[in-house]
């Protein structure tokens, strides 16, 4: 199918939202640098406050018996009878530090059931729990494409009067509209930022001065480098390609560095089946012919990290979140060795980086009071619980900081601001992820770069046809 050609409007428009981003992202950075994830929109969306939305009256706090603050850490009202919240994710460092603040309000009347995955099996739990209209979980912990997807389903409450309601007291302006956008459609807020994350190339820097490397700025130089690595007894180049969402992130980055959207984000046309999505998939191909090694295709996420921190990776792409662990003296035997440098690109100055989100969001027809899992939200994504985070990576609030935050900062926001932007929020665009993610990750097992396309193309027109999600 004929690509829609919308490059030009879609990357002014990426960029500018990866200027807004990065502003919070170099607040958060301030003690030693910034980041984080996905650890993984464009659309109409709302922003809180002064966007010249139609505001309506706060409503008087709830009347919660006492109204005594649960304590300094959980500074949100204590309810009058016990209240149950299960919470599924999927887990890396500044997470599990979100989760921990939770749990604090448990010290009056919550209790809190926090469950972590696999992403995927995380993401297939909560779709179906979701589907029931019943739901188990009362929070579920997502990056923007994961509550899109859920939003696009009318799974998800909007939060638009409970952030107006409690905007001034726990001070949501410091959250720039920017991370509302990447929850939001049509105006609605399905989520509250917490995470702000991005991927980049990280490197053993002694090492690769002993073998008298530079740090790839490419595809092509990160390709010419890999023959010298696995001579030396090292690793590949490291890339997320042992799974089927991982190969479709992979993809969308390359793809987005061409120029491309993966569908239109106004028809829902896919945009892959094309010469610009062959490029993108046969750079992957090569990455993993070339620069695989014995490992390629096989490491996940967590393993890249522990790859990184053995040495056995010396230079790869990952997510930024997982910058801070390359100096964990309990986990990691190269502390202070790896460096960070900017996402790589296909050479056309756009660089192969998502600007992501992770968020707080609530299922529609949960059984506990909406209101009460908002403030329990409330009080794990407050000024302090951000303060905490940013140990691990970028927070969403401006002016956080932290001393012991990760190195990473500048290669963060570059990959912010020049990368190719947020995932679309296009009803259909979760039915292009998953088709997308299925076909590539054939290429595995030999089937052709162009066939893989063709075959996810033909899946997806078929889907998106029949929801009748196509113009």
């Amino acid at each position: 199918m004929k690509p829609m050609k919308t490059a030009t409007s879609r990357l002014r428009r990426h960029r500018l939202l990866a200027l807004i981003l990065v502003l919070a992202m170099v607040a958060a950075a301030c003690g030693g640098s910034t980041e984080t994830t996905p650890d993984e929109t464009t659309a109409t969306t709302a922003a809180p406050a002064d966007d010249g939305a139609t505001e309506t009256t706060p409503a008087p706090a709830p009347d919660d018996g006492a109204m005594e603050m649960i304590s300094a850490e959980c500074p949100i009202p204590n309810p009058d009878s016990e209240v149950q919240i299960d919470m599924m994710g999927w887990e890396f460092p500044i997470v599990s530090q979100y989760a921990a603040e939770l749990e604090e309000c448990a010290e009056g009347n919550y209790s809190f059931n926090v469950q972590f995955l696999d992403s995927q099996e995380a993401r297939n739990q909560v779709t179906l729990d979701v589907a029931t209209g019943e739901p188990n979980f009362e929070i579920i912990q997502g990056s923007n494409s994961f509550i899109i997807e859920l939003a696009n389903k009318d799974a998800l409450l909007p939060l638009n009067d409970l952030i107006d309601k409690y905007r001034d007291e726990y001070n949501l302006d410091e959250i720039d509209p920017a991370f509302f956008e990447l929850g939001s459609i049509d105006g609605n807020i399905y989520a509250v930022p917490m995470v702000s994350n991005s991927m980049h190339v990280f490197y053993n820097e002694p090492v690769l001065n002993q073998l008298g490397l530079a740090v790839p700025t490419t595809f092509d130089e990160a390709l010419a480098m890999c023959p010298t690595l696995e001579e030396n007894g090292y690793a590949g180049f490291g890339l997320m390609l042992s799974a089927g969402w991982s190969w479709q992130i992979e993809f969308d980055n390359v793809l987005g560095s061409l120029g491309l959207d993966p569908v239109d984000p106004v028809t829902g046309q896919p945009n892959w089946n094309s010469p610009e999505g062959i490029q993108a998939a046969n750079i992957l191909k090569d990455m993993l012919e070339t620069c695989g090694g014995v490992t390629g295709g096989s490491y996940s996420t967590d393993d890249i990290q522990a790859a990184f921190q053995t040495g056995e990776y010396v230079v790869g792409q990952t997510w930024a979140s997982r910058a801070q662990a390359m100096d964990d003296p309990e986990a990691s035997a190269v502390v202070g060795e790896i460096q960070f440098a900017p996402a790589l690109d296909t050479g056309s100055g756009v660089l192969a980086a998502p600007a992501y989100m992770d968020g707080y969001a609530i299922p529609k027809g949960t059984s506990v009071d909406p209101e009460k899992i908002f403030l329990a939200i409330m009080a794990a994504t407050d000024r302090e619980s951000q303060e905490a985070a940013a140990a691990f990576g970028g927070v969403t609030r401006a002016g956080v900081t932290n001393p012991d935050g990760p190195r990473n900062g500048d290669a963060a926001q570059a990959s912010f601001v020049e990368g190719r932007g947020p995932d679309l929020t296009h009803p259909a665009a979760g039915i292009a992820r998953s088709k997308l993610g299925e076909a590539l990750l054939t290429i595995v097992d030999g089937t052709s770069v162009e066939d893989a396309l063709a075959a996810a193309e033909t899946a997806y027109l078929e889907e998106a046809a029949a929801q009748g999600l196509l113009n």
